[in-house]
């Protein structure tokens, strides 16, 4: 690995391949003319690309389950065992027809973890979380991967009741911080919640 902390290891690792089609639908300006010269500016400045930065990401992050919390606007809350929490992540609606998502539907998250002195001020700790972590980059697996197959797999492995945990952990976020949203889009998605108005 050259972009991810080596000295960690997911218990349950995405091993998924990235798909530089859906990507570039995600973060068009990743690609082009434009994307080679952010590749050359990133590569010089610290040593690897954005690109290669997601493709590591989702093959050795931390899969977890994400859940549909709405469609208008869409609204996915990601999950992340080791800091028990949720954090909702906005992304266009064109995602909704494109993955006939609704309400409730399930996906996955593949979560990579940040260590340091303060807690991601959008993060509300659950009781059941490690202690271990300040902050997480969510990715939704089905928006930057084919690998279906082992999509769906990794969701039979989730139990019943987490799925409902999290749709509940969404729902209870959503009413403390009513308009609060990441940006869903790949390595945007690391950063902290910020007040929408739609």
């Amino acid at each position: 690995m050259k972009t991810l902390d080596s000295s960690t290891q997911a218990s349950s690792p995405g091993s998924l391949s990235l798909s530089n089609e859906k990507l570039k639908e995600l973060r068009p300006e990743l690609y082009g003319l434009k994307g080679k010269w952010l590749e050359y500016r990133e590569k010089k400045s610290a040593g690897y690309s954005q690109i290669e930065q997601i493709r590591e990401h989702i093959f050795y992050g931390d899969s977890q389950p994400a859940v549909v919390l709405s469609v208008d606007p869409l609204i996915i809350v990601a999950y992340s065992e080791d800091l028990d929490c949720v954090v909702p992540l906005y992304f266009s609606n064109i995602y909704v027809k494109k993955y006939r998502l609704k309400e409730k539907t399930r996906l996955i998250t593949v979560n990579t973890y940040m260590r340091g002195p303060k807690l991601q001020e959008d993060i509300i700790l659950g009781p059941n979380n490690s202690g271990v972590w300040f902050g997480f980059h969510p990715i939704i697996a089905e928006f930057v991967s084919d690998d279906l197959d082992v999509i769906e797999m990794r969701k039979l492995k989730i139990d019943e009741k987490m799925w409902e945990y999290v749709y509940k952990l969404g729902g209870e976020y959503s009413s403390k911080y009513p308009n609060a949203y990441r940006d869903g889009r790949p390595i945007y998605s690391q950063n902290p919640a910020t007040i929408r108005w739609f």
